[in-house]
């Protein structure tokens, strides 16, 4: 008996209850997360907790950093449709970002999933051509223009 659902019904509901897990994150969980995470900038030698340790005078800095980091998280994009599709379809997320400028902030961001036995320079070709692309659009105060 075939099943009375389709694949698709399953990545919607993936993406569903993906999303449902980044909706109510534990505060007291991300704290704690933190605490033993690396900072990029740092050149990942130092962690949250060693910045700005939990239990000093700098706690209060520690629970503003992780407050600021629980509204990222509130005001985060839903992609969670977006990440299941990739995941389904074996593609591998990028490190590679488009971002399109506006006056004041971006207009546009292309971000990038590829097979994981696509060559690096097929990559490469694809993403300088959609930057090429991109490029020749001409954007004023968020609106596009025409060719001068």
């Amino acid at each position: 008996m075939p099943n009375p659902y389709t694949r698709a019904d399953l990545r919607a509901e993936a993406a569903n209850q993906h999303y449902n897990l980044t909706c109510d994150p534990d505060h007291m969980g991300v704290g704690e997360s933190m605490s033993t995470t690396t900072i990029p900038s740092t050149g990942q030698t130092l962690t949250w907790g060693q910045l700005l340790p939990a239990d000093t005078d700098d706690g209060e800095a520690y629970g503003a950093a992780v407050d600021d980091v629980h509204r990222l998280i509130d005001e985060a994009a839903n992609v969670s449709a977006w990440a299941v599709e990739i995941g389904a379809d074996g593609l591998r997320p990028s490190r590679t970002v488009i971002t399109l400028s506006g006056v004041d902030q971006p207009l546009a961001r292309v971000h990038f999933a590829f097979a994981p036995d696509m060559a690096p320079e097929m990559q490469s070709d694809l993403i300088t051509s959609v930057n090429a692309v991109l490029a020749q659009a001409r954007f004023q105060n968020g609106a596009p223009q025409p060719p001068a």
